[in-house]
């Protein structure tokens, strides 16, 4: 349920174990849920409300790369940045957990064969069961096959939520559930607590007075770069001895995904190539056909781990477009307006709306106009660099008396040479299939290093409280634990070492499903030996 003070919320909870959530994103809600579904009380402490709203201009700046996600792709709302982001779901893989020596930092504490016996029960926690879980059996449904490509080049799909606002998602639970309370519109600003245990949590609600609220776990789960604000302004609190005040690492390795266009794309054979990487609709869900480099491929040769995708666009993809964007408005209960564009729009994509039913009904595909031009994108990591940095700037506070976020995003430029590799093997790959063939552009071909301007973040923000075997070289140890404390925890891309190519969300709720067991008695490490 849902209150609007502490004062409701003292007299809602005041009584058993509690877990304190901060940010009511998706790890937060998502934690949340599965902690009461094993019989746990739950606070989730949300800054917004149910108004979707991003952060305030003056709150944060960006002096490194330019980074336009700090000001975008972050939401101040009931249901976090799930209100901004289409609900894509991938899998790292083997590769991306070892310590690879050509990427310093590269290697995590939790090895694959750790977490990826999470990812099923993640899945299914999110509405996927178990025959949309592989890729082959995806693929026959719809009747195709997965092709085989050389150059270590290999298909796999990505899959998509049916509901990807996480508010929408879990709405009945927040509104139900005795368990889970909601606090929305109130701003953690700090702990309180002794001898490395935190007793309580401090909130703030439109720059009053400061309150507590008391529990017996306490996870940060407020996005990558608010996570890491808190953390940094409560280790610089006179009033308490903060047990992770020296932690160097702290605000260290900020990362994203780089992501550009990198060539046109030309069909050799357009039925066949339609066929495989069209999106397909199978049981409501989407599913993405993608490529990648295999995993021997990326240790042998030494390579950054990037992915594949083809950009379709034709002269209605604007309308389209907007008519989805129309549909989600109504569907999550979002102001609407423009209601004669809708129209407008409806008009333009006319002649297609028959074909587009008849491709998603029959076929099991997204309709794609076959005047389509179509592009190659990239997407994939960049190497990790201590300098890359998430800081605080004490000498600008907002009104709840929280410092200004400082990112300063880096990139080494080793990137280039990389996604130019990966580039033509994806050509090589796509003419031995007789498929397709790539036009690369000439700056990329030629490694031009203008092209490093085509670089931009893909909203997928993570680093700043890696995790870590000690202090030394982490925030959090390979549960999510805060070193130096007893019960604070860490969820979220912002512990991740290493960023894949796959989108973080997925791999973030798998962790989190791991936190629930070690939280509930499970016990990741007795879980784990099992």
């Amino acid at each position: 349920m849902r209150v609007q003070n502490v004062a409701q919320l003292s007299a809602l909870t005041n009584s058993g174990p509690r877990t304190v959530i901060i940010g009511s994103g998706a790890i937060g809600l998502y934690t949340a849920t599965e902690l009461v579904k094993r019989g746990r009380r739950v606070i989730v402490i949300e800054s917004g409300d149910n108004s979707l709203g991003g952060f305030a201009s003056d709150s944060y700046a960006s002096i490194g790369v330019k980074h336009v996600g700090i000001g975008t792709a972050r939401s101040r709302t009931l249901g976090g940045t799930t209100n901004l982001w289409g609900g894509q779901l991938v899998e790292f893989q083997p590769v991306d957990f070892v310590g690879r020596e050509w990427i310093p930092g590269s290697a995590w504490p939790v090895q694959y064969n750790e977490i990826a016996p999470f990812y099923s029960e993640t899945y299914q926690n999110l509405g996927i069961d178990r025959a949309m879980q592989d890729d082959s059996a995806v693929l026959k449904a719809i009747g195709t096959k997965k092709p085989e490509f050389s150059e270590g080049i290999e298909l796999f799909l990505t899959r998509w939520l049916k509901v990807p606002n996480f508010a929408s998602f879990y709405a009945k639970a927040i509104s139900d559930e005795p368990n889970l309370v909601v606090l929305t519109d109130h701003t953690a600003v700090g702990f309180t607590g002794s001898d490395g245990r935190i007793a309580a949590v401090k909130v703030v609600q439109n720059g009053g007075l400061i309150q507590t609220i008391a529990g017996n776990d306490f996870l940060v789960a407020a996005g990558t770069v608010e996570s890491v604000r808190l953390l940094l302004h409560s280790a610089n609190d006179p009033t308490w001895v903060c047990p992770w005040r020296r932690n160097q690492n702290l605000g260290a390795y900020f990362q994203d995904h780089i992501g550009c266009r990198v060539a046109v794309v030309h069909p050799e054979n357009s039925k066949s190539f339609f066929n495989t990487f069209g999106t397909a609709v199978l049981s409501g869900h989407k599913f993405a056909p993608k490529l990648r480099l295999m995993n021997e491929v990326l240790e042998t040769e030494r390579l950054l781990n990037y992915q594949g995708c083809f950009i379709f666009e034709s002269s209605v993809s604007e309308n389209l477009v907007y008519l989805k964007q129309f549909v989600k408005a109504a569907i999550y209960s979002r102001k609407i307006t423009g209601v004669p564009e809708f129209f407008r729009n409806l008009m333009a994509c006319g002649k297609y709306l028959v074909p587009l039913m008849w491709k998603y009904v029959v076929d099991h595909r997204v309709f794609v106009p076959k005047a389509a031009t179509i592009s190659l994108g990239v997407q994939g990591e960049q190497m990790p660099c201590r300098e890359s940095c998430i800081t605080i700037d004490d000498n600008l506070l907002d009104r709840n008396g929280l410092p200004r976020v400082v990112l300063d995003w880096k990139i080494s430029g080793r990137e280039l040479a990389a996604i130019r590799e990966f580039t033509i093997r994806v050509d090589r790959a796509l003419r031995g299939a007789g498929l397709a063939r790539l036009q690369i552009l000439d700056d990329l071909a030629e490694l031009n290093p203008r092209f490093i301007s085509n670089f931009s973040d893909q909203y997928h923000q993570s680093g700043g409280a890696l995790m870590g075997t000690s202090e030394k070289e982490g925030v959090v140890d390979r549960n999510l634990k805060v070193f130096g404390t007893d019960n604070l925890y860490v969820g979220g891309s912002s512990t991740f070492r290493s960023v894949s190519n796959a989108n973080t969300t997925f791999m973030a709720l798998t962790f989190a499903t791991r936190l629930v067991q070690h939280l509930t008695g499970g016990g990741a490490e007795k879980l784990i030996s099992q």
